[in-house]
């Protein structure tokens, strides 16, 4: 029985310049590839997976956010 991957609607993602973090709404995720965000419902940010780190990484107005990506669960079906 294989297991069927489901991920949170929303992540948090950290600002590195000041160490600050903010629960964001996921516009779309492509595991272990990339990670686009709403912040605030107002400015869209796109992170980058990073394998060495295993983070996700993006860039917006000069500030560099991060991310470890939402919260998945496993679901088993059986019978």
């Amino acid at each position: 029985m294989k297991p069927t991957s489901n991920f949170s609607d929303t992540c948090t993602i950290k600002n590195t310049s000041n160490d600050t973090e903010v629960e964001v709404e996921l516009l779309d995720f492509r595991p272990k590839e990339r990670l686009t965000v709403s912040v605030n419902r107002t400015v869209k940010v796109t992170l980058v997976y990073q394998a060495r780190t295993n983070i996700y990484v993006g860039n917006m107005a000069g500030l560099e956010f991060t991310s470890t990506g939402p919260k998945e669960t496993q679901t088993y079906k059986g019978r």
